[in-house]
């Protein structure tokens, strides 16, 4: 039985912190078209990159809340980088695209986040970092094939 925890090695708390660091400093180094949320650069790379056209396929891909996405839809159209069209076959949905700037923007970003890479790669241990990609691939595998589920206090008692 465990009586001690200790939040330093909790895992989801220390992925969540180095992530809030890390995106912090990359967006420090990598000014692109002045202040922008780390949302709305997940809505425009994954717009930019084709991945997806609905703020809810972003949401859902990015583990973002539609709220958020939302939110951040709506700044990037105010920034006339995101363009919204009524879908002809749903008209619940608008289809989302970038507009020439967005694109422009987007293209920067791609170039900073492969500089950053790179930086990154000579500032950690190669050996380091192949240990945490290949750690992250694991949990979100799991986690995409269901088989990272907490189990239920039934099963925890030995059964019933």
């Amino acid at each position: 039985m465990r009586n001690h925890f200790n939040i330093e090695s909790f895992l989801p708390y220390r992925l969540n912190r180095a992530a809030e660091r890390l995106s912090g400093h990359f967006m420090r180094q990598c000014d692109v078209g002045g202040e922008v949320s780390w949302t709305e650069w997940q809505v425009l790379w994954s717009l930019g990159e084709g991945l997806h056209g609905t703020a809810k396929a972003i949401s859902g891909h990015a583990g973002l809340t539609k709220t958020k996405v939302s939110r951040a839809v709506k700044a990037l159209e105010d920034r006339r980088w995101l363009g919204r069209q009524r879908d002809t076959v749903d008209r619940r949905f608008e289809i989302l695209s970038l507009t020439d700037s967005g694109q422009a923007a987007y293209t920067e970003l791609k170039r900073c986040a492969a500089d950053y890479q790179h930086w990154l790669e000579g500032a950690v241990d190669l050996p380091y970092l192949k240990a945490l990609d290949d750690g992250l691939s694991g949990i979100e595998d799991a986690m995409a094939t269901g088989h990272l589920r907490m189990p239920s206090p039934v099963d925890e008692a030995g059964g019933q």
